[in-house]
């Protein structure tokens, strides 16, 4: 391996790097999933490319754009840095334009780097999740700005410990699903709920054009082993009336859709992979509990909601237990797809930008 590459762990695959990744576990640079090189700047349009997809803040200039090109695609973070990745995601070519070192490795393991993985036939989805001793992982979905990074550190401040931040990986295991651990840091604003939170922790900046932290130690811990997935919480927009923390089962028909929009899929046009992924959420639905969970306005119950989830995943199956078996359809060689459920419309399909500030509730992928 060349002097200037490191090897890494992220979410279950070795990567290796030419960039500095001081986040990521150090790996075995042994059969990589992914090499990433960074780039001098230079003229991106000379490359052929063809836009497909753009993720938008409101009616604002698209804030990353997807194109195709000659050899994979060409991911474009406006006026911060472009990233090409070759088509099945194992090489990612990065080539900043005015994005700081911050930003950039912002950039690179909280949107590109997931989207790539999808390529390789890694699940992931836009959710953070905390692992509790004796019970296992508890995951939290939402668009941007619900609270899904504040909820696990809520969580975790309870005696739990984060495995993972806005990118869900999941994986086949004997009698369920295990969630990898991505990276040790969780993304919090530095007032509201996020302020009390942060007390004790250390961290620093996330990028140059958000206020906020990043938290990687101190008083919240992480867990860096697999665990097994025991329930997840789809958040439900916050109430004013409601009590601190409401909790329902989703119904038979609304599991899979809450769960398609969370996926990380770089090409939303790629058919074998929309079906392949349908396929394994819908394995998801049908083996793991998914609930509905919908906290009500105040950071001062904050502390109140956290307990109560706990207090509910105690009623789950002990560590080691397991749900009442269901095939987990879908995990097996990329590229089979034995679901009968009709694919998804690209629309539905998508994580939303991440760590631009808080965000209607419609932000995330849409089609022209």
């Amino acid at each position: 391996m060349r002097a200037d590459r490191r090897a890494y762990r992220f979410c279950g695959e070795t990567i290796v790097s030419t960039i500095d990744l001081p986040l990521l576990e150090p790996g075995d640079a042994f059969d990589p999933a992914c090499t990433i090189e960074r780039e001098p700047p230079g003229d991106r349009e000379a490359i052929s490319h063809n836009w497909f997809h753009h993720w938008r803040i409101g009616r604002q200039a698209p804030w990353l754009s997807f194109a195709r090109t000659d050899d994979g695609y060409l991911l474009r973070f406006r006026d911060l840095a472009d990233f090409l990745v070759s088509r099945d995601g194992a090489q990612i070519r990065a080539c900043p334009s005015r994005a700081p070192d911050d930003t950039l490795r912002h950039l690179l393991l909280d949107q590109v780097l997931p989207l790539a993985l999808s390529r390789r036939g890694r699940l992931l989805l836009h959710a953070s999740a905390v692992r509790i001793a004796g019970i296992g992982a508890l995951a939290f979905a939402g668009p941007t700005g619900r609270g899904k990074s504040t909820l696990a550190a809520a969580v975790a401040s309870g005696g739990g410990r984060i495995l993972s931040d806005d990118c869900l990986a999941l994986e086949s295991r004997a009698g369920g699903l295990n969630v990898l651990p991505a990276y040790p840091g969780l993304r919090l604003w530095p007032d509201g709920p996020s302020r009390a939170l942060r007390r004790g922790t250390t961290g620093g900046p996330v990028a140059h054009y958000t206020r906020k932290r990043r938290v990687n130690g101190g008083a919240l811990r992480f867990h860096r082993q697999p665990s097994p997935l025991r329930a997840l919480f789809l958040l439900s927009e916050r109430g004013a009336s409601d009590p601190t923390v409401r909790i329902r089962r989703c119904r038979a028909s609304a599991r899979l859709m809450g769960l398609v929009k969370y996926a990380y899929l770089l090409d939303i046009e790629d058919r074998e992979q929309l079906e392949r992924t349908f396929d394994r959420l819908a394995s998801i639905a049908t083996s793991v509990p998914i609930l509905r969970l919908r906290l009500r306005h105040g950071h001062s119950r904050l502390a109140g909601a956290a307990e109560e989830i706990c207090t509910y995943a105690k009623s789950l199956p002990p560590e080691g237990g397991s749900h009442p078996p269901s095939p987990l359809r879908g995990f097996g060689a990329a590229g089979t797809c034995r679901s009968a459920v009709v694919a998804p419309r690209p629309s539905d399909l998508g994580p939303r930008p991440s760590d631009l500030g808080p965000r209607p509730s419609d932000l995330g992928p849409r089609t022209p």
